[in-house]
C-alpha cells in the first residue's frame, strides 16, 4: 500500500501534521504489511485539504478518524501487498 501524505503548509495546517504522526502508530502496527508512506509538498487542490493519496486515490477533507476507517478497511480486505 502507497501512502502519500500532503505536507504543504495548508494541509499540514488542517490536519496531516497530527495524521503524519497517526500514521506512523498505524505502520508499526501493521508491520507484517508493505506500506510505504511518503510526504509531497503539495498534492494539489489546497482548498479542500488536507489531502492524502491512498494507492492511486485521492481523499480530502476528511478526519483522521475517517482516512484511519479507509486504510484499516484496505488492509482487512487485502487490497495491499504483504511482504
Amino acid at each position: 500500500m502507497r501512502i502519500e501524505l500532503c505536507m504543504g503548509s495548508s494541509c499540514f495546517a488542517r490536519g496531516n501534521s497530527r495524521l503524519l504522526h497517526i500514521l506512523e502508530d498505524l505502520i508499526l502496527q501493521h508491520e507484517h504489511i508493505s506500506i510505504d508512506l511518503s510526504g509531497h509538498l503539495c498534492l494539489g487542490d489546497c482548498s479542500n485539504g488536507p489531502n492524502i493519496r491512498i494507492d492511486g486515490t485521492i481523499y480530502q477533507g476528511l478526519a483522521e478518524t475517517e482516512i484511519i476507517t479507509i486504510i484499516e478497511n484496505l488492509i482487512e480486505k487485502g487490497t495491499s501487498h504483504e511482504t
